[in-house]
């Protein structure tokens, strides 16, 4: 009798052990463990991703901010140069779109007259329209004491008789308002002995052509815009 109640206890849990097996294995089968592994890998990649997001954003952001520097820099450069004030040097004055000194004191022939301005970094003067040249005209008569002087301005026609050029290289202009008279005719009208040109006092400052070794003032200018 006991061995039979033992080998059916030994059945019993043979069969029980047997169930336990096959609904273990229908679990496994169908829902199937994670790699131990699976889960940390998911979660890095999450965070990779967003790592990776925060810095597009962050290098964007930087992108903009420098844009933003580069335009603002723009501006200012602008705003500083359109409102810069030029200065003149030394005794030189603001006139107009140039600095112009007449040497009051001084009285030299036209070569010496264009040195003497060179050495103060300029050149004899020049005008290149009406308007430049009614600033030129103000400026000097308003500078002399005598109205009879004559002062020196940079141009000649010592390359060709005739073709009156400035020192800059432009043909000077001809004509009213520009040229004066002399014994009611037209300047340039001194022939080929009078190579250089000068404002002349006695007509209004009015240019008229003169003997280059005559002594004259210089009257110097410089440029803004060379």
């Amino acid at each position: 009798m006991r061995l039979i109640v033992s080998v059916f206890w030994i059945v019993a849990e043979t069969a029980w052990a047997l169930e336990e097996n096959s609904v273990d294995n229908l679990y496994d089968e169908h829902f199937p463990s994670l790699h131990p592994n699976c889960t940390q890998s998911l979660t890095d990649l999450l965070l990779l991703r967003q790592e990776v997001l925060l810095k597009e954003l962050k290098e964007a952001e930087q992108v903009s901010a420098g844009i933003l520097r580069e335009i603002a820099d723009i501006l200012t450069d602008n705003v500083s140069f359109t409102s810069r004030e030029v200065s003149c040097p030394g005794n030189f004055k603001k006139i107009g779109n140039t600095c112009l000194y007449l040497a009051k004191e001084t009285d030299v022939a036209w070569e010496a007259a264009r040195v003497f301005c060179q050495d103060l970094g300029g050149d004899l003067a020049v005008f290149r329209d009406a308007s430049a040249f009614a600033e030129v005209l103000k400026y000097v008569k308003s500078s002399v004491a005598v109205k009879a002087t004559t002062v020196w301005v940079g141009g000649s026609d010592h390359i060709e008789e005739g073709g009156w050029r400035w020192v800059s290289g432009e043909d000077m202009p001809r004509g009213t308002p520009f040229w004066g008279d002399y014994n009611y005719v037209r300047e340039p009208a001194q022939g080929t002995g009078a190579n250089c040109a000068a404002l002349h006092g006695p007509d209004g400052f009015l240019i008229h052509d003169g003997v280059c070794q005559n002594k004259y003032k210089p009257l110097c200018q410089i440029n803004f815009n060379k």
